[in-house]
């Protein structure tokens, strides 16, 4: 697969815009209530790649489940282009910290179990298989079971998987936090490329700064009390490549309000 670097830089339309406003997450356990988040207002343009980062804890997981209607919110509103839709309404792939493959079905089966539960039409299935699959470098696999296959290689597989189902928005809930470091960056090239070829709005959930700038067109930064510290525009131009000067400044300016506002955060805010 070509790296990014060689790619056309061909992004989403990045048109309609999702706004979500006021949203509340809190949980209780009959006794107490912990309150995940609150007051949350942001935007995210179909067709971009926008990034949610924060510290562990901070909510990060719960309010991608929350986009995806996983979780009900407790409050707020979701409007596309002014109007209001409903949570959960959004045709969505999701891509899990682990692959979660099937360990007794083949790569091919793997992913012919995910479009049989979205009613996808037989004679459709095995021509998407191979697509999805030739997309992440991995048609040569088709009949491997997931234990012949690399760390790597298996989440590639549910890359394929999330994307084969021809959902509108793709979730990534940490993808590659549990990759050795080469492999990580290898896989985030990778994605772009798969992101620009076919346009999918992508929502990748992160707590590595150097990732979220790389990938994001926009970042979503919580902050360790759940509340939206920021939305960053990633404004450096595309093709991008690890290192480039620009994206290092990009992160450095976002690091270095982020600590500012930690450390001006007061104790008795801390949850």
């Amino acid at each position: 697969m070509e790296s990014s670097a060689d790619t056309p830089a061909t992004t989403g339309t990045a048109e309609t815009t999702i706004t979500f406003s006021n949203l509340r997450k809190s949980f209780s356990d009959g006794d107490s209530t912990f309150t995940v988040f609150e007051d949350l207002d942001f935007d995210i343009a179909e067709g971009g790649f926008t990034s949610i980062m924060g510290p562990s804890g901070c909510g990060k997981s719960t309010l991608l489940n929350v986009i995806a209607g996983l979780i009900p919110a407790d409050d707020g509103e979701i409007t596309r282009n002014g109007e209001r839709i409903e949570p959960g309404s959004f045709f969505y792939g999701y891509v899990f910290q682990e692959p979660r493959l099937l360990d007794w079905l083949t790569i091919g089966e793997n992913i012919r179990f995910a479009l049989r539960a979205q009613d996808v039409p037989p004679e459709d299935q095995s021509g998407r298989i191979y697509r999805y699959l030739e997309l992440v470098g991995l048609e040569d696999k088709i009949d491997s079971y997931p234990q012949q296959l690399s760390g790597g290689m298996r989440q590639r597989v549910g890359i394929a998987r999330a994307l084969a189902i021809d959902p509108d928005i793709l979730f990534m809930d940490e993808p590659f936090s549990s990759l050795d470091e080469f492999t990580a960056k290898e896989l985030r090239k990778d994605l772009l490329d798969i992101w620009q070829e076919t346009a999918k709005t992508i929502i990748f959930v992160t707590h590595n700064s150097s990732e979220a700038v790389f990938l994001s067109d926009s970042i979503l930064i919580l902050d360790g009390n759940g509340k939206l510290f920021d939305q960053v525009s990633v404004d450096v131009p595309r093709p991008r490549r690890i290192g480039d000067e620009a994206l290092i400044e990009t992160e450095s300016a976002m690091m270095e309000r982020f600590f500012a506002h930690l450390q001006n955060t007061p104790a008795d805010d801390e949850q």
